[in-house]
């Protein structure tokens, strides 16, 4: 279990969130915004493709985060107000689908440009679908435990065996995320 690293990573970065709101509380929104994607969520990302959590408790304390930065950056403590809205106005996506959009580039960079990689992790699909799947169709492994369900390899087999063959063929690494982001979450 991740458990321990995201409570270390959600301390941290709420240590550096109380930091901003102690010093740039009179600050513009934007710079607000510029320092909260700069030194808060940098902090929540790192390597997040990896450690990304499946368990509900995890995802919450990590996205809390981000609804108190969005509060700070918008100078709008009111209980009532809409976190979403105001997310939704400051153009920040939610941490879990930008982690989903990461965990899939990371193995887009491992199926299409790393070969050593791609043969030891990827399995080849049981079956494919000439109707239903696309050519890029992987295994995704069986898993005795849900640690290991929930783990890079089989969660993301699963989401990237999901996707239309046009996004999965595209070759270029730096495009194909950009596709995959906008496919996922057009609105932003």
């Amino acid at each position: 279990s991740w458990k321990l690293h995201i409570n270390y990573v959600t301390n941290n970065a709420n240590r550096m969130l109380g930091f901003l709101k102690r010093n740039f509380y009179l600050a513009p929104s934007s710079l607000k915004l510029f320092l909260y994607k700069t030194l808060v969520r940098s902090k929540l990302e790192y390597a997040a493709s990896i450690w990304d959590p499946s368990t509900l408790y995890l995802v919450d304390s990590l996205e809390g985060i981000q609804n108190r930065a969005a509060r700070f950056i918008m100078a709008n403590y009111n209980r009532t107000a809409s976190v979403t809205s105001m997310k939704d106005n400051l153009l920040l996506p939610s941490l879990a689908h930008r982690r989903t959009v990461s965990r899939i580039c990371l193995f887009h960079k491992i199926y299409h440009h790393i070969p050593q990689l791609k043969s030891q992790l990827i399995i080849p699909p049981y079956f494919v679908s000439a109707r239903l799947d696309h050519r890029h169709k992987v295994g995704v492994p069986f898993c005795h435990s849900n640690v290991y369900y929930d783990s890079f390899i089989p969660r993301t087999s699963k989401d990237w065996n999901r996707l239309p063959a046009s996004l999965t063929s595209i070759n270029d690494h730096a495009l194909f995320c950009t596709s995959v982001a906008n496919f996922m979450f057009p609105v932003l």
